[in-house]
């Protein structure tokens, strides 16, 4: 009995270094739902990520945007996608903005409108997103958007 006592502290110290250095992460609804998402489970996605987005979630409104433009789960509709990503996009989401940016290049859900484009395919290369620099940089180079607000020719 007495080994097993003077054996406790260590155990407990043992027990305690595991929880502490443990990498396992806990995943909340957020990740559950992506996770649902990125393996085809439209049905439980949906369910999950539906009351984030409602709460105000970017990254559970930028997969539903998702979900409703590709028709993923739910019936295609361009209006319902346009406004998830635009209330991502509004929280500052580059993927959203970009997506948000396309929408409007095709006048999917909006009123083609080529300013708004602009306007969104910016905001999402201002913060590094790769493909919004590519499409805003086809925009200049194909004459679309010239001259471009802002720029200045030489002095």
């Amino acid at each position: 009995m007495g080994e097993l006592v003077s054996r406790s502290p260590t155990i407990a110290m043992l027990v305690l270094s595991f929880v502490v250095s443990s990498d396992v992460v806990f995943a909340g609804p957020l990740e559950d739902g992506e996770a649902a998402y990125n393996r085809g489970d439209y049905a439980t996605a949906l369910r999950l990520l539906g009351p984030l987005a409602e709460q105000g979630n970017a990254g559970a409104q930028l997969h539903l945007g998702q979900m409703y433009a590709q028709g993923e789960g739910v019936a295609q509709d361009y209006k319902e996608a346009t406004k998830w990503y635009q209330l991502a996009a509004l929280q500052g989401d580059a993927v959203a903005q970009f997506n948000l940016g396309l929408m409007y290049d095709q006048g999917n859900g909006v009123p083609q409108d080529f300013q708004e484009e602009m306007k969104w395919l910016r905001l999402a290369a201002l913060q590094g997103d790769a493909a919004a620099q590519t499409n805003l940089g086809s925009l200049y180079a194909n004459g679309r958007m010239w001259p471009a607000p802002g720029l200045r020719g030489a002095a």
